[in-house]
């Protein structure tokens, strides 16, 4: 079943930007990026194997209680969603699908690791998330030992949320190792959802760290 939503990504140019220089998704190109290892490993934990569906007008979101420990604090899982093509870029590459999984710490301050997915094998998991899309309503079963790679090394910067309002402040934590999801997988959620990445921002000052698991 088709969705709709609120927002339209062929006008994004006319999304109000609320702040400035500090947007997302990016380009992230490895040849500049500075290695840190203090960011520390990041953990995720999941409490149920259910998550509640959930369309806010922007995307098509799962709700689940989690948390993770994130640059050594930790935070409370809020969502996830995915967007196609990907968002986020490797050095001028994109990818056919980008999960995003949305935390927050007590304090107000948001989280997201990003993880980036190429056409391969079937990804039982995310075939649960594509049941759960087609039925737009309700709890479906949820695991995310194929849509979070069990490798963690990731990229770090400061950035935004990419859907309106964009507000700035957000830290991100990409996923360097990708996983696979099949074509049909990507033809299928493109027929529900429909093309919903944010196009490249510029980085202008910022620093793009690595931690290397």
């Amino acid at each position: 079943m088709k969705a709709e939503f609120l927002i339209d990504y062929c006008q994004q140019k006319e999304w109000h930007v609320e702040e400035g220089h500090r947007q997302s998704p990016i380009d992230i190109q490895t040849s500049q990026i500075e290695m840190n290892q203090d960011l520390g490993e990041v953990q995720v934990a999941f409490t149920n194997n259910t998550a509640t569906f959930l369309n806010n007008g922007q995307n098509l979101q799962l709700l689940n209680a989690g948390e993770a420990c994130l640059n050594k604090r930790l935070f409370h899982f809020v969502q996830v969603h995915f967007h196609a093509d990907s968002e986020h870029q490797i050095n001028g590459e994109k990818f056919p699908l980008e999960g995003h999984f949305l935390f927050q710490a007590v304090n107000g301050q948001q989280a997201v690791i990003g993880v980036l997915y190429q056409l391969g094998a079937h990804n039982a998991d995310f075939e649960q998330v594509l049941n759960q899309y087609d039925h737009q309503q309700g709890e479906g079963e949820f695991s995310t030992a194929g849509l979070i790679p069990e490798n963690k090394s990731y990229y770090h910067y400061i950035g935004s949320l990419t859907t309106p309002p964009l507000t700035e402040g957000v830290e991100w934590y990409v996923m360097e190792h990708r996983l696979e999801i099949s074509a049909e997988q990507l033809k299928r959620f493109v027929a529900i959802h429909g093309k919903n990445n944010r196009d490249c921002q510029t980085l202008y000052q910022r620093k793009v760290l690595h931690y290397q698991a």
